[in-house]
């Protein structure tokens, strides 16, 4: 979907900074010059996330390409990993959520959910990412590459682990509580006077205390059975949230930001995405895309400021100039 200024907005996001070759790895020509291309020692990582089989069908299977190139770095990204009875399984962002019980700990409790972004994509290509990373210091000590392998559900399954635990040593899962959290009261949004939604996450005694005393001005609720311990608090959430909501309800937004500063609490605000657009805190990477048209989007944590990092491609653009460049080695 061409939803970026006459670009995928995933296009967009991913390839900036990039030169685009596009080659057909069928034609013989280009495989030579790809393979001549690893052998000479010119490439450092190779990262491959084809079908299952299809890249050693190709010829490029990672065990094969470091053979050529001792100290190469493979990864390959793959949904189910390569053993195993769902090895050869087609594999996309939300079967996977849903086959590793993410989607089953999402959402409210009539219905499972979708996490709102491709969380198992980004979260795999992050993990692929720290193998490389992994990779190229071991690389620096032993002068050998190395090859790595991460699946989405792996990648997933790993970031289950809290719930998996509970589930294999108390026989329950956590139950889907939409924005509130299983174990936690008070913990989630409640809608102030004019409409907007105050998320409030009560971690320990002190805060309740805090919230109770100076938010809602009312200290013997701090003491009150019903709410005077963690436990309490989650097993009686129903009468909390209620006493909460009328509580701020009688709020403006930004008065009752104020009290919740005033006092230590942690809180947050439900924005929207155009809130996060006009967020004081979003940085921001400007660039353009294939046609020259300027964009802008968030800058990854990892960079101290914002940068520009170079423009997005059209896909192939820099055939020429890349196949001129190794045009040696295709024959």
């Amino acid at each position: 979907m061409k939803n970026c200024a006459g670009s995928s907005s995933y296009f967009t996001w991913l390839n900036r900074g990039k030169e685009s070759l596009a080659v057909d790895i069928k034609d013989e020509s280009y495989k030579r010059m790809l393979k001549n291309l690893i052998a000479s020692g010119q490439v450092d990582i190779f990262v491959q996330n084809l079908a299952p089989g299809a890249a050693q069908r190709a010829g490029f299977g990672s065990e094969e390409l470091r053979k050529l190139n001792d100290r190469l770095i493979t990864l390959d990204i793959s949904g189910y990993g390569e053993t195993g009875p769902r090895s050869h399984y087609k594999a996309y962002d939300l079967l996977v959520a849903a086959e590793a019980g993410l989607c089953a700990v999402t959402g409210s409790p009539d219905e499972p959910g979708r996490v709102g972004v491709s969380i198992c994509d980004i979260a795999a290509g992050m993990n692929g990412y720290a193998a490389i990373l992994q990779g190229l210091y071991e690389r620096e000590k032993t002068g050998k590459g190395s090859g790595y392998k991460v699946s989405l559900f792996d990648t997933v399954a790993e970031v289950m682990n809290v719930p998996l635990i509970q589930q294999m040593y108390t026989g329950e899962a956590p139950k889907r509580v939409g924005l509130r959290h299983p174990s936690i009261a008070p913990y989630g949004a409640f809608e102030t006077k004019d409409k907007r939604n105050i998320l409030i996450s009560i971690q320990n005694e002190r805060e309740w205390v805090k919230l109770c005393e100076d938010v809602l001005n009312d200290p013997q609720l701090a003491t009150n059975k019903q709410f005077d311990t963690a436990t309490n608090r989650v097993a009686n959430r129903t009468a909390l949230d209620s006493t909460i909501q009328a509580c701020f309800s009688g709020f403006l937004a930004d008065d009752l930001i104020q009290r919740l500063l005033d006092s230590g609490v942690a809180f947050g605000e439900l924005n929207s995405v155009e809130g996060l657009q006009q967020h004081p805190h979003l940085r921001k990477l400007e660039y353009k895309t294939e046609d020259g048209t300027p964009v802008a989007v968030a800058a990854p944590a990892v960079i101290p400021s914002p940068e520009y990092v170079g423009d997005v491609p059209a896909l192939g653009q820099h055939n020429e100039k890349i196949l001129h460049e190794f045009r040696h080695l295709i024959d």
